[in-house]
């Protein structure tokens, strides 16, 4: 197991498959497009241009630089923690307050979070791949690598 030091932005534990990816999420672009509306209310990325297309980020620990787009971000979030189809966890290099606000206001709305944490070290991505189950703990301060890690580059 290996552990990497993390800076708690919003409080909990969370386990599950990483999400990958250096390049920034547009959550607006990745998120609001017909297969993710109503009825079927699926948590897939629909950016095209995006590496992760297709990807659902539905009980995933997303991993990503940072976000990038509207102020609709927060409210992106807000609808997937609410509906408990959001990721299990988001860590990301470069918190900003529209990538925090969705996650805080579904905690003060519905009672429903999800940990948000913070990164400094860019060494994350040579020891993460997708599917590589990780724990993220803001209690201990430490993001987990439970399964084999991906050899450095």
């Amino acid at each position: 197991m290996t552990e990497i030091p993390i800076r708690p932005i919003v409080d909990g534990r969370a386990r599950g498959p990483a999400l990958v990816t250096r390049q920034p999420i547009n959550f607006t672009a990745a998120m609001c497009k017909v297969p993710n509306i109503l009825p079927s209310r699926r948590a897939e990325i629909r950016d095209a241009h995006h590496e992760l297309f297709g990807r659902n980020v539905a009980g995933r620990v997303l991993v990503f630089p940072s976000c990038i787009g509207s102020t609709h971000t927060g409210l992106v979030l807000l609808d997937l923690v609410s509906y408990e189809r959001g990721p299990a966890a988001l860590v990301v290099e470069r918190c900003d307050s529209l990538l925090i606000s969705g996650v805080v206001l579904a905690e003060v709305w519905f009672g429903k979070s999800i940990p948000i944490v913070e990164f400094e070290d860019p060494a994350v991505y040579a020891r993460l791949a997708n599917d590589v189950e990780v724990e993220v703990d803001t209690g201990s301060r430490v993001l987990r690598i439970l399964d084999c890690p991906v050899p450095a580059a």
